[in-house]
């Protein structure tokens, strides 16, 4: 009795001590052509030209690698060039008619 109690002492002990900061977050991709587009919080774009809608939603940990494939956004959702910006597109989510921003990688690299 005496060895069990210490090796669920020791058990408890080791589960405590875990310290994993896995995150279960992933960024939020669109693939058009051959241009990664990334979420953005940004609010201020206005919508212009349909361009397509996502064909696949493909797992969130998984990045796109063909056209008008998202890890994020549901099969169907429609996407939009904007007016202000190329390097900018909005998403209507099909499921949730929530409206995203997303920019493209070309973007991303020169802003730093």
């Amino acid at each position: 009795m005496k060895k069990r109690s210490m090796f669920l002492f020791i058990l408890l002990l080791l589960g405590a001590c875990n310290t994993s900061t896995e995150s279960n977050s992933y960024q939020g991709i669109i693939r058009i052509h051959d241009t990664n587009y990334y979420f953005d919080d940004a609010e201020n774009y206005t919508q212009s030209v349909k361009i397509g809608e996502i064909k696949e939603q493909t797992p969130p940990d998984v990045v796109p690698v063909r056209h008008l494939r998202s890890n994020t956004e549901a099969k169907g959702s429609e996407i939009y060039s904007t007016v202000e910006s190329s390097n900018h597109i909005i998403v209507k989510n099909k499921v949730t008619d929530e409206i995203s921003v997303y920019t493209s990688q070309e973007k991303r690299l020169t802003s730093k």
